[in-house]
């Protein structure tokens, strides 16, 4: 008789201690040579994410300036490594005061630890110091240019460039 019908008789079909770890063994091999791999697909998708995010808050604070025919400005704190979209509430000793804008991009939000903001060229704020791109309810925007670096392949760097009279956006990124 043949081993099958041995063991089909006696009714011991299964897996011997041996073939299991060989099995095991094998997927932990798989398993250990996908996961960095899988974790720097992730990283990428993270800052990918976190950099369009960015561009569409600036194009929302345009938008919505135009709506509500009131400015509205995206602050950075390049120190934080924060933004935020503010709106123009009214003045007060004919200055400009902003609050929060009362939407979900209201709240400040902070970029990946391996994303920072490396370089801002655009308005300051007077009291606060930090940096902000104004969106006005003409269609206009500041003229601005947000340099983010990507600490972790080799100091990739992206360009945000906020074009004024037209309000262009352009991302850039070089490595």
């Amino acid at each position: 008789m043949n081993r099958l019908a041995i063991i089909m008789r006696h009714g011991r079909a299964g897996f011997t201690l041996l073939e299991l770890l060989v099995v095991m063994a094998i997927v932990a091999a798989i398993t250990t040579s996908i996961a960095p791999v899988y974790v720097a697909s992730m990283d990428s998708m993270r800052t990918r994410n976190a950099r369009n995010d960015l561009v569409a808050v600036i194009r929302y604070a345009q938008e919505v300036a135009v709506r509500e025919s009131r400015e509205h400005r995206v602050y950075f704190n390049q120190q934080d490594n924060t933004y935020r979209l503010m709106r123009l509430a009214g003045l007060d000793n004919d200055e400009k005061v902003f609050e929060p804008a009362g939407t979900l991009a209201e709240q400040e939000k902070a970029l990946p630890e391996n994303l920072r903001i490396d370089n801002i060229r655009a308005r300051r704020e007077r009291r606060s110091r930090e940096y902000y791109v104004a969106c006005l309810p003409n269609g206009a925007s500041d003229n601005a240019v947000i340099r983010l670096r990507d600490h972790r392949f080799r100091g990739t760097r992206i360009e945000i460039t906020v074009e004024g009279p037209l309000g262009k956006i352009t991302l850039e990124e070089s490595r």
